[in-house]
């Protein structure tokens, strides 16, 4: 006699790995509207955020009303359909249905003080990313996502990415010129 698992097996589902940047974004934005009432602010970030053609998982960063309501979300991508991965008090990591099998998203926790770091962080590019914290490095701050950019072991900014940059006596560069190019941000070449 067979096993009751292997009676009604599962359907084998895809995950897929890249999304057009169109399709991404409409998933982006059905999936914060329906968990934004448990948000005081929601906002997508990643390779959508930074118009990339191909998107390989949708980012957002969230400050959650307060706990309970963080924890709502996984009840809303649960009504979505979505596959739970990683349930955690600052990260939530799910794979959400899509026209072409399943789909990852990521959810990341901050506090309003440090909403700004958590975008400039989560919005990258990676080589970006690295670029900022070793600049940071250079003028004796540095970046941390559950601080904000810190000196002197203190936070000095954080809530904004434009406070941020400010305070690194940076320009805030559009998302989509957070990229690298000959070892300098491409922002820096337009200038």
């Amino acid at each position: 006699m067979k096993k009751q698992a292997t009676l009604f097996p599962e359907k084998e589902i895809t995950v897929v790995t890249e999304l057009d940047l169109k399709e991404a974004k409409t998933l982006a934005e059905q999936t914060r509207t329906a968990v934004e009432s448990n948000c005081v602010i929601i906002e997508i970030a990643g390779s959508i955020r930074r118009q990339k053609d191909k998107v390989h998982d949708i980012d957002f960063v969230a400050v959650a009303r307060n706990d309970a309501e963080w924890q709502k979300i996984n009840e809303k991508l649960r009504q979505l359909k979505a596959k739970p991965s990683c349930s955690g008090n600052s990260l939530i990591k799910a794979f959400l249905p899509c026209r072409k099998g399943l789909f990852q998203v990521d959810f990341y926790r901050a506090k309003l003080s440090t909403f700004g770091i958590h975008m400039i962080i989560r919005t990258g590019s990676a080589e970006h990313n690295m670029w900022l914290a070793a600049f940071a490095i250079s003028r004796g701050m540095r970046l941390k996502y559950s601080e904000g950019l810190t000196k002197d072991g203190y936070a000095i900014a954080g809530e904004s990415e434009k406070a941020v940059f400010a305070a690194l006596e940076l320009p805030c560069p559009l998302p989509f010129q957070r990229e690298i190019v000959d070892d300098k941000p491409i922002w820096m070449l337009t200038e």
